[in-house]
């Protein structure tokens, strides 16, 4: 049985030095990257994680990565495009020809990340989804992918030609990370079908990660997660991470639409504020939650990644977040549960 209260991290972490502009970080070489991977972990396992990454310190950002690893997309003449409500503007790159030839070395990321931590503590491989990469390309060749499903689905097949590698390697654990899904509401049904072809014959768990965005610290989509429910319901998951602690709205009536029986890595962490959260908000924010699912199906985490705050920040608030976990434990304990 799972332990429960596993205490994560959604998926990216701040680098060592945080450079200017978080959204467009530079290239690293392999070796720096490397560097950074064992770094992040070392540093994830020493605030008391159960679940760790390889910090995503690598990635220039979380689109931009993986499409300049590839074929057919081009990032000359880029042009400027708004999402969402806020403001938010991004350079996206163009699709020029057939998506192909995936260059990601997700594989030495993860067995780089997996040397360093110990064996008790779990290190998932997080991954952009294909949704996302098709909503951030500039599309222009629909003579190739007349749709965004079908540039999707281009997408999707060569993540899940990487995967296929990391998961024969030992990977138990692969996270799809699709925050455009609260972007385009309307698009959540065939989302749900070009995810699960990213996912097709990963002996893996997967999970699922959807939030209302992140750039510089800035929640950009406002969706509700009840009007995602038919996409929730057609995606083949093992756990889905969704945000809970900042939300307007309680979203915890998710769970009366969707009877989902996997595992809720439950935001309760905000990394978009300063503030250090105690572990007895840690706690108090998580206990809610069980009233739809049991403490081994629930994972504590943050409502978002952590690449664009200060690094003692995050330190400060991963360790109330792990210490959080372990009250969560004792009053287990106190009522003759563990």
């Amino acid at each position: 049985m799972p332990k429960p209260f596993r205490a994560s991290v959604t998926g990216s972490y701040p680098r060592p030095v945080q450079p200017t502009d978080t959204l467009k970080k530079p290239t690293l070489s392999r070796p720096e990257a490397d560097e950074i991977i064992r770094w992040a972990v070392r540093d994830q396992v020493e605030a008391g994680l159960d679940v760790v990454t390889d910090g995503e310190g690598r990635r220039e950002n979380m689109y931009y990565f993986f499409q300049k690893r590839l074929g057919g997309v081009s990032f000359k003449d880029m042009v400027y495009r708004k999402y969402g409500d806020t403001g938010f503007g991004i350079e996206i790159a163009s699709v020029v020809d057939r998506i192909e030839n995936p260059r990601f070395e997700l594989l030495q990321d993860w067995t780089t990340a997996r040397d360093v931590a110990p064996p008790r503590v779990e290190v998932k491989m997080t991954c952009t989804g294909p949704h996302l990469l098709a909503k951030f390309s500039n599309n222009q060749r629909p003579d190739l992918y007349p749709t965004d499903k079908d540039l999707a689905l281009a997408y999707a097949a060569v993540l899940n030609q990487e995967l296929r590698e990391v998961v024969r390697a030992g990977c138990e654990f692969v996270q799809f990370d699709e925050p455009a899904w609260t972007a385009f509401p309307e698009d959540v049904e065939w989302a749900a079908e070009v995810l699960n072809r990213a996912l097709e014959g990963l002996d893996a768990r997967i999970g699922l990660h959807v939030c209302g965005g992140n750039p510089r610290r800035k929640r950009v989509y406002f969706t509700h997660y009840d009007d995602l429910v038919e996409g929730f319901r057609r995606v083949k998951i093992d756990q889905v991470s969704l945000e809970y602690c900042t939300l307007n709205y309680n979203m915890l009536t998710l769970w009366d639409k969707w009877k989902f029986p996997g595992e809720f890595a439950v935001g309760v962490v905000d990394q978009r504020s300063d503030v250090i959260e105690s572990p007895e908000t840690v706690a108090e924010r998580t206990r809610p939650v069980l009233d739809y699912f049991d403490p081994e199906r629930v994972l504590i985490s943050s409502e978002c990644g952590f690449q664009h705050v200060p690094l003692e920040i995050t330190r400060s608030k991963l360790r109330a977040l792990a210490a959080g976990a372990d009250r969560l434990r004792e009053g287990m304990a106190g009522k003759g549960r563990a």
